[in-house]
């Protein structure tokens, strides 16, 4: 079979810059440097640090007293809790390059008087957090921002949810009223996933190397739901991670539109520019490349290198040498060992070299 050449072609049509992209050659199977655990690791060095979760509770906590007394004395609302979702509840969420994080902390209410807006709500809820940090909070379209400079924030989206009249929860806006979104139908479904640890890993992946690119990339969201729809059980997460930007890249060829996989069932790509798109398509692009060439490379410090272009310092650096074949030479001895045909040479070094001196056969009592 005769590989096609892997290309990008950009065709200007009216202004817009359309991709198209022929079939990847496939990966070559032999002589792979194996990155596995150097990504296992790096997923480790992605985890927010065990101070700054302490931080994050206790500024938690501090929020939910505020709103409280906030609407203690008033008569219009009634606050029923918080519940924490987004990337934070589904053990996505990263620390950045830069030290910080960010946690969605939903602010319901069970009743809500007709007369009130839902811009009005967050004015309430704005008010009540107002100054609880030195840094000014902020109102967004969609949920109040609390900001611990240097440190994280925490946005509160805010929803009037009663289930005696609604479905789903219904989101706040500044101006655009109520509008349904269940953030724990989403939870639900992401989780529903059947390998659900290197799912919740590969998302963080993509999450790190967005953070470690220049320029608006797609939303963490949007990377979940691509994981999500095209994630393949491996092995090994390098394996796991190219063959899912691949797929990424095929569907954004044919199209953009990304559906929310429940209420409100929206385009999660909408707000994205023709530049952003493009310069996402050519940065995807170039990281495709660059994964095969590392997971086809035979140098273990080679492949990192690659991998740290796109992810960052902080994934590690590999072995200079061809650990496949390394282990592949470490299962052979403890073969020979099992067996009863190796021999230990002068050298040290246990071989099948009938010069040495013979090891005594040995019963591999592992579990």
């Amino acid at each position: 079979m005769v590989n096609l050449l892997y290309q990008v072609l950009k065709i200007a049509v009216g202004g817009i810059v359309i991709h198209q992209l022929t079939k990847t050659k496939p990966l070559k199977i032999n002589n792979m440097a194996n990155c596995n655990k150097l990504f296992l690791n790096f997923n480790e060095k992605l985890e927010v640090t065990p101070s700054k979760v302490e931080k994050i509770k206790t500024a938690r906590e501090n929020i939910k007293t505020k709103i409280i007394e906030h609407f203690k004395e008033k008569s219009k609302y009634n606050f029923k809790g918080t519940w924490i979702q987004g990337s934070y509840k589904m053990g996505t969420m990263i620390r950045t390059k830069d030290d910080t994080c960010d946690l969605d902390l939903g602010v319901y209410f069970d009743e809500v008087d007709p007369d009130v807006t839902a811009s009005t709500v967050m004015d309430q809820v704005y008010k009540a957090v107002e100054n609880i940090t030195s840094t000014t909070t902020s109102k967004k379209g969609k949920c109040i921002r609390v900001i611990y400079k240097g440190d994280f924030h925490i946005d509160l989206p805010v929803y009037h949810f009663n289930k005696d009249e609604h479905s789903h929860p219904n989101l706040a806006t500044s101006n655009n009223g109520w509008n349904e979104s269940d953030p724990k139908d989403f939870y639900i479904w992401f989780n529903n996933h059947p390998n659900l640890r290197q799912l919740k890993r590969l998302v963080r992946y993509l999450k790190a190397w967005s953070d470690n690119t220049k320029g608006k990339f797609p939303s963490g969201l949007a990377f979940s739901i691509w994981a999500v729809e095209h994630l393949k059980s491996n092995d090994r997460d390098d394996i796991a991670l190219y063959e899912v930007i691949k797929k990424i890249k095929d569907q954004i060829d044919s199209t953009w539109f990304l559906e929310m996989p429940v209420t409100p069932y929206d385009d999660v790509c909408r707000k994205l520019t023709t530049d952003q798109k493009s310069n996402f398509l050519d940065a995807i692009a170039d990281f495709i490349d660059d994964a095969k060439k590392a997971i086809e490379s035979d140098n273990q410090l080679e492949s990192s290198k690659l991998w740290r272009k796109y992810l960052g310092d902080r994934f590690p650096e590999g072995e200079d040498e061809d650990i496949d074949a390394k282990e592949a030479a470490l299962r052979a001895i403890s073969k020979s060992v099992l067996s009863g045909t190796a021999y230990s040479q002068k050298s040290g070094l246990i071989s099948e070299n009938s010069e040495g001196v013979k090891h005594k056969p040995h019963t591999n009592y592992g579990g």
